[in-house]
């Protein structure tokens, strides 16, 4: 007995999944996505093999695939936590760092401490070490002094910094943020290459905001499920 495959029916099938794929990456390229943190410039908020969630409409609307914004109805803030995409142009990265001046701003650093328009920053230095647990990486918390920076920006966050032998022990610089532009700064201050090294980014370049943290994957033997640490499910980011 001869059987037909029905090829109209399977042509619709194969229709519908590439519809999906399509609006999936449709979705992911303008509306939110996900990425990998792969370094140590964020810690410890944002800690290696974290899984952040980006919102691509924070600032505007983002023309699919390109990674333009057409059309923006906002401008990041100082204290936001961007992706973009990195200086190297040759060697296109996505980066992920803190926003600690925008245009017209006047940013200085002198030993380490910020100061933005004329208005120090607050480093209240911490005893309470949980949030150094389970870094990620090579990174080693005994090396370390946990801050909490706050007067710049509308939420205080946490900062790191070598207890001895930090690039930030005698850092001076001070730049004047050109308009459309931004700086951007890890908060492992002894340990980021970001806009101290590079200098200014274009607004035009930001992808979009983190705000959460889906899910992360690192700590093999503590968790209840290995691969995944057990207290970043579903963590909010307060930028």
């Amino acid at each position: 007995m001869r059987c037909f495959f029905p090829m109209s029916k399977m042509a619709n099938e194969l229709k519908s999944i590439f519809y999906i794929i399509a609006a999936i990456f449709i979705f992911r390229s303008s509306i939110l996505n996900w990425y990998v943190i792969p370094s140590g410039s964020l810690l410890p908020t944002l800690k290696i093999g974290d899984h952040v969630v980006v919102n691509k409409l924070s600032y505007g609307i983002m023309l699919p695939f390109m990674q333009t914004r057409i059309y923006s109805w906002d401008q990041p803030q100082k204290g936001d936590i961007v992706v973009f995409e990195g200086p190297d142009k040759e060697n296109k990265i996505t980066l992920i760092k803190r926003v600690i001046g925008v245009g017209g701003d006047k940013v200085k650093f002198t030993n380490g401490i910020l100061t933005v328009n004329g208005i120090l920053a607050k480093q209240e230095l911490q005893t309470d070490r949980s949030p150094l647990k389970n870094l990620g990486g090579n990174e080693s918390a005994e090396n370390l002094n946990l801050f909490i920076e706050s007067g710049f920006s509308k939420h205080p966050h946490f900062i790191l910094k070598k207890k001895w032998g930090g690039m930030t022990d005698g850092e001076t610089q001070t730049w004047v943020v050109p308009e459309g532009k931004l700086l951007l700064v890890g908060d492992n201050r002894d340990n980021s290459q970001d806009g101290r090294f590079w200098g200014f980014m274009d607004e035009k370049n930001i992808y979009g905001r983190a705000f959460t943290i889906a899910y992360s994957t690192y700590d093999r033997e503590n968790s209840i499920i290995p691969g995944l640490r057990n207290d970043r499910w579903f963590k909010e980011l307060t930028n």
